[in-house]
């Protein structure tokens, strides 16, 4: 029997569907020429088939691997944490057990996240995100792995809707499984058909689809913790019975949903692969004119023949023997009728130029435009810093969208299911229930912070100057070192634990104003030790010297 509750969600998905159709079709054409992998969007394909069928040059498809390949380096280096949790409290921030805390939190997340399959699917969502514009990524904790899991869904199986903030907010998520595998997820409630056709070995495989549906929950009670009263709501769909099938609750919503690029009025993204989608059919038919023109130069030069002097039919094969009347009667069109083949194939490079510009060629491969003479470390550096603050608008989105949403969720899981200390058991309650940020400190976030350091050595460069200027005032008392090297060395990138903390400061302080004092002291009876000896008569009673020397004692 049909649950109304279910027929409204199957309803909802079919209506969210059906607004999302222009950009399904866009998507589609992306993907026929730039993202293969992701070319069903708006039909089904043949498993095995050659998705390379409608791309003659794969510019494109190479320039988007290798900005997802080099996105994914700079934002989560190999070689160093690539990002921090802070507290939300500015007042919190230079305390050091709470940031001991934050730090160790940041590399378990980190370390968890590169031991499950996180940079697997990443790869694929960018891919989607940047290619197309809109991509989607599931996370959670696996009981069965004991660990976290991510999944990437392709633009085909997700609608979404926003909040009054332009945020996604909620999922609905259409896909199919085996009854085996329905039955594996959700037992002995996966609908009676899927129950049936398991139980029978040639029907195992048969396909059932169904809906998941993530959403804020409207009414819960706060004070319990149950399934059912979490802030996001959980349903499973059977389409075909028309049931609900799994009832439950997220504490974070599962899904995330970045766009790269997003007009005022439009919910869904728009990525790089649609900004030069005309470029690239251009590119392709142009590569065939081009391969054409090339092989008409290189002696398949097209015949004009007058047929009246020729006997019998042309043979063009090589080396053949045609029989005229008349001489001259074969010969070859006009070279200029051909087309100027370097012209040709400088537009074609210029074409090219427009798709490299496009996906950021100068960021992630900086040496391949370069002459060799110009190829020197500084310079190479300069010139990605400065490419990548182009990337500004786009990153800040995936950040928000995807980046702190996702590592925030991992951080919490990992808490929830003791990977991590809880902040009562790791001694900092003060930090339960708290806000807390994500400081990034890849090469990519450090390049976008990059005019902050610039401008705090600007201005201490500027108060050292004024000091000499006015030596009253002293200018230079402004800046609060201590805060300003910190917050320098986050913007380098600078592990935490490679500063001191505040107290081992204090006390390598304490040390060094003991040791100047000290030699202070030995300085002034150095001094009083040699006026002593240089002078002739008993020094006076209550003088520095008779003082020093016990005079009068």
């Amino acid at each position: 029997m049909s649950d109304n509750r279910a027929e409204q969600i199957i309803q909802m998905q079919q209506q969210e569907e059906a607004k999302a159709s222009n950009f399904r079709n866009l998507y589609q054409q992306v993907a026929d020429l730039i993202l293969p992998r992701e070319n069903q969007i708006t039909g089904q394909r043949t498993p095995g088939e050659d998705k390379s069928l409608l791309i003659r040059d794969p510019t494109a498809l190479m320039d988007l691997d290798d900005m997802v390949s080099g996105f994914v380096n700079v934002f989560f280096p190999a070689e160093q944490l690539p990002f921090s949790f802070i507290p939300d409290n500015v007042a919190f921030r230079n305390i050091d057990k709470f940031q001991k805390y934050l730090t160790m939190c940041s590399e378990i997340t980190y370390q968890k996240m590169m031991s499950s399959n996180f940079m697997l699917q990443l790869h694929e969502t960018l891919s989607s995100n940047i290619g197309l514009g809109t991509a989607c990524m599931f996370s959670e904790w696996n009981n069965k792995i004991l660990g976290l899991n991510f999944k990437d869904w392709d633009i085909s199986h997700f609608t979404f809707k926003q909040d009054c903030r332009g945020f996604p907010d909620t999922t609905i998520l259409k896909f199919s499984l085996t009854a085996r595998q329905a039955v594996d997820l959700f037992g002995d409630n996966a609908g009676k058909e899927v129950l049936k056709a398991v139980n029978e070995l040639k029907n195992e495989s048969k396909m059932f689809d169904f809906i998941h549906l993530v959403r804020p929950r409207i009414k819960r009670n706060v004070m319990l913790v149950d399934n059912i009263n979490m802030p996001f709501e959980s349903l499973y769909v059977n389409i075909k019975e028309k049931n609900i099938i799994e009832e439950g609750g997220y504490e974070e919503n599962p899904y995330h949903i970045p766009r790269w690029k997003k007009s005022s009025f439009e919910k869904w993204g728009r990525g790089q692969g649609t900004a030069v989608l005309s470029t690239v059919k251009e590119l392709q038919q142009m590569h065939k004119d081009l391969l054409e023109m090339g092989n008409r130069y290189a002696g398949h030069m097209p015949l004009e023949v007058v047929d009246a002097n020729v006997e019998g039919e042309v043979d063009l094969s090589p080396d053949a023997i045609n029989h005229v009347t008349e001489r001259y009667s074969i010969n070859p069109v006009q070279a200029n009728a051909l087309g100027s083949f370097p012209y040709t194939k400088e537009i074609f490079e210029m074409q090219r130029d427009i798709i490299h510009r496009a996906f950021f060629r100068d960021v992630f491969a900086p040496l391949a435009d370069l002459p060799g003479d110009r190829r020197t470390r500084l310079e190479i550096i300069e010139r990605v810093k400065q490419a990548m603050k182009r990337l500004s608008g786009p990153v800040y989105r995936l950040q928000s969208e995807l980046f702190n949403p996702v590592i925030t969720r991992s951080m919490l899981l990992l808490i929830r299911n003791g990977a991590i200390p809880s902040p009562e058991e790791a001694g900092v309650p003060e930090l339960a229930g708290k806000g807390f940020g994500i400081e990034y400190t890849g090469e990519l976030a450090l390049a976008l912070r990059d005019q902050q350091a610039r401008a705090f050595q600007q201005f201490a460069a500027f108060t050292a100057q004024a000091d000499a200027i006015f030596p009253e005032e002293k200018p230079s008392d402004n800046i609060n070192a201590d805060k300003a090297i910190r917050r320098q060395a986050r913007s380098f990138g600078v592990n935490e634990d490679d500063l001191s903390t505040e107290e081992e400061v204090l006390a390598k302080r304490d040390r060094r104003m003991k040791m100047i004092q000290s030699q202070m002291a030995m300085q002034a009876a150095q001094t009083a030790g040699q006026a002593y000896g240089n002078v002739t008569k008993k020094p006076e009673e209550g003088s520095p010297a008779g003082n020093l020397m016990g005079v009068g004692k």
